[in-house]
């Protein structure tokens, strides 16, 4: 009971002999069982590489119709008149299965240069009927229903399927005023509705109400571009939205609502994205060919925002994985510019963006053991957000980090270019330090048992040049074991430690930092660990250098001793004693003065300075022990007399006489005389050395100075040989910590 329709090579062209469809194969197969109880059923209707071309004709320098236009045209004139009254008759039309495979479709319009072809695209229907469960025929005048069932069919050119349970049509043409059509159109996408209608006037605009309800988008997650299959666990849109296009300009303005996201990432257990509900309140987007586009809005917020933001082993976040073009290598990824400076013709302005108790897991999977850190509870406002040029977004937002710590922030950016413009202010209260414990054990060597660390950091950038600064304050800080086999630089944390830490077991310090923001190397992170790595390396090498710089003393060459003498300059005698109240304050450090000399700097200057010595004190001119010993003054009578004086101490009255005979009377005679005194002078490796015990019990003089209960923790250690520096000779010491063991 059983018609079979076949119709193999069929081949429809217009008068001009251009190809309106092609056909290779159709079938049609009748159900006469249906044919008995009034209804038209077909078992299946099949369509195997249609091709189907859509042609704009261009006649004598006239643009016409497109040829399907003309062919429907050509076919109403052809119809014969409709009798008004005769009462019309539902027909139910059903068909069990309607499949078209490998179509190609072609559109042409030589006026435009436009000519685009697709091919490979398949459909799939099943159970179509045009009325409803009760029965009812959605056929009234002028209107239509056509239910599809089941549907799934393949893009052409992304090879990209789409597949939905159930599809429904309902459509419905008047005319609400002259020279204009009006179409209602209602789409059912499983348990999704789009509910629209449409208003074409003469003048070719275009004025539509769209309104969207319960629309999932798992059927569409699947055509976003990324290099491994994403999954939608959840997501539907809620939306009304009105659209006018006019002269080729569009406005589409309204509300738009993605409620309940959540994104998986195939093969991933964690969702990588989601959220209870994200709005766009009373936006509008303006399109035109003569001006610059725009993206209003009134307020964008999210509502339990959740990601999962991971860095592989080979440096590539997740979402760069997922998202960057193939064939791009990191080196190459790594020379592009972090901001396109080519400013566009899009204008974004939004009142307000706003997040609301959001939550994002980071793991750097590079970093061995892997460091992974969660905040939660986080909050964030942005008003007055816009792409605009010198125009500041204000911003605050909080947050709880890694469990126990917390997050503040406040500040000003420039969504325009936010990198190079922006004075931000971040506040990180009582973070647990063990919750970087794979950090500092990759950079630093170190575990860390136990501590708490506040973070008050201020960074400003203006035309891409960054100044920033970082205090850190740590708290009760516990260090563990030492990384076995560790093979970078070990950072000297214990001695650190010990000297930074104060009688209440805290360390203060301020780190500042700068940069230009657009600099291939450019790292802020990077900045801020090469820091806080060089202070804790000169606590170790040049602690004087260290501390004075920590302390704002401005001392990038530490304290130095004056050359041969045992002397320390009174800038560097205050800082020995700064150094003294500093050390006051940290009750679990000690330290080891190292005297220092320098084996020929020290040996030239130590005889000039007995020899001065001798001259000034032969002269009658006394000298104070904590002064410096300054160059006489040969041109005065009594200084020439006590040259002559330790001239004969040292070279004996018998040279002395000689050099008086062969050298005539003058300043030439006095400058040999005082160049050979000194070179008489002998000067052994134990005069140095002593030298250098005396420096270092005077600094020891200078620390304690106002502070006498420093000198059990300010010993005298074994002098050393240094190199002078153009300030002098630099004063070495290490730090213990009595509570630590370094």
């Amino acid at each position: 009971m059983r018609l079979r329709l076949e119709i193999d090579g069929l081949r429809l062209i217009d008068v001009q002999q251009g190809k309106l469809l092609g056909l290779k194969k159709s079938v049609v197969m009748l159900k006469w069982s249906r044919l008995m109880i009034g209804e038209v059923g077909f078992d299946e209707i099949l369509f195997d590489e249609p091709s189907i071309k859509f042609e704009k004709h261009v006649s004598k320098g006239r643009v016409g119709e497109w040829n399907w236009q003309e062919l429907i045209a050509a076919i109403t004139r052809n119809l014969p008149p409709s009798d008004s009254t005769t009462p019309k008759k539902s027909i139910k039309i059903s068909v069990d299965e309607f499949k078209v495979t490998n179509v190609a479709l072609e559109i042409s319009d030589s006026s435009k240069k436009l000519n685009e072809q697709l091919k490979s695209l398949s459909i799939e229907l099943l159970d179509i009927a045009n009325y409803d469960k009760q029965g009812d025929v959605n056929g009234v005048r002028g209107q239509y229903g056509l239910n599809l069932g089941a549907l799934n069919f393949t893009l052409p050119g992304v090879n990209k399927k789409i597949s939905f349970r159930h599809v429904a049509i309902k459509s419905a043409l008047d005319n609400p005023a002259p020279n204009a059509i009006g179409a209602q159109l209602d789409l059912e996408l499983d348990d999704g509705r789009i509910r629209s209608h449409w208003d074409v006037k003469a003048d070719k605009s275009i004025a539509g109400k769209v309104q969207v309800d319960n629309l999932s988008i798992t059927p569409f997650i699947g055509l976003l571009p990324a290099n491994k299959e994403l999954q939608a666990k959840g997501g539907v849109i809620q939306s009304a939205v009105e659209v006018d296009l006019k002269a080729g300009d569009l406005a589409v303005s309204g509300d738009l609502h993605l409620l309940d996201l959540d994104l998986v990432e195939q093969g991933q257990k964690q969702s990588l994205i989601k959220w209870k509900s994200e709005g766009v309140n009373q936006f509008v987007y303006r399109s035109s060919k003569q001006s610059e586009s725009s993206f209003v809005a009134d307020e964008i917020s999210a509502h339990q925002p959740a990601l999962q933001f991971e860095i592989d082993d080979k440096g590539f976040s997740n979402f760069r994985r997922l998202f960057s073009k193939s064939g791009v290598e990191v080196s190459d990824v790594e020379k592009l510019s972090p901001i396109v400076k080519d400013k566009s013709t899009f204008v974004l302005d939004i009142k307000t963006l706003r997040l609301r108790d959001g939550e994002m897991q980071f793991a750097d999977l590079a970093m061995k053991p892997n460091f992974k850190v969660k905040l939660r509870n986080f909050n964030a406002n942005f008003a007055n957000v816009s792409n605009l040029p010198d125009h500041f977004a204000a911003m605050t937002f909080d947050g709880i980090l890694a469990e126990s710590g917390s997050i503040r922030g406040k500040g000003q950016i420039a969504f325009d270019d936010p990198r190079c413009n922006n004075d931000v202010t971040l506040n990180f209260k009582n973070v647990p330090l063990n919750a970087f414990n794979p950090a500092v054990m990759a950079f630093a060597g170190y575990q860390i048992a136990s501590g708490r660390v506040n973070l008050n950091l201020h960074y400003r950038a203006k035309d891409a040049e960054l100044k920033g600064s970082n205090q850190i304050v740590i708290k009760k800080i516990q260090l563990g074991e030492e990384v076995a086999d560790f093979q970078g630089k070990k950072l000297p944390l214990g001695l650190a430690i010990a000297l930074l830490e104060d009688s209440d077991d805290t360390i203060d310090v301020t780190i500042n930092i700068a940069g230009n923001v657009d600099s291939p190397k450019f790292s802020v992170s990077g900045l801020v660990w090469q820091a806080i790595s060089n202070v804790m390396t000169n606590v170790a090498t040049a602690p004087f250098r260290a501390l004075g710089a920590l302390l704002g003393m401005g001392a990038n060459d530490g304290v130095n001793a004056v050359l041969g003498e045992a002397v320390y300059l009174p800038p560097d005698q205050d800082r020995l004693e700064k150094f003294g109240d500093f050390l006051a304050k940290k009750p679990n450090a000690t330290l080891e003065l190292a005297g220092t000399y320098d084996p020929k700097a020290d040996k030239t200057a130590l005889a000039r300075a007995t020899a001065d010595l001798a001259i000034l004190m032969a002269a009658g001119i006394n000298m104070p022990p904590s002064e410096s010993i300054p160059a006489p003054d040969l041109s005065d009578v009594k200084v020439q007399s006590g040259l002559k004086s330790a001239y004969v101490q040292y070279a004996g009255r018998i040279k002395l006489g000689q050099r008086l005979i062969t050298l005539s009377e003058g300043t030439a005679r006095n400058e040999q005389l005082h160049a050979k005194l000194i070179a008489n002078i002998p000067v052994t490796e134990e005069d140095l050395r002593s030298l250098a015990k005396n420096r270092a019990k005077l600094a020891q003089s200078f620390m304690v100075k106002s502070n006498p209960g420093l000198t059990d923790r300010i010993s005298l250690g074994e002098v050393k040989a240094v190199s002078a520096g153009k300030d002098g000779v630099p004063s070495k010491l290490k730090s213990e910590s009595s509570r630590l063991k370094v």
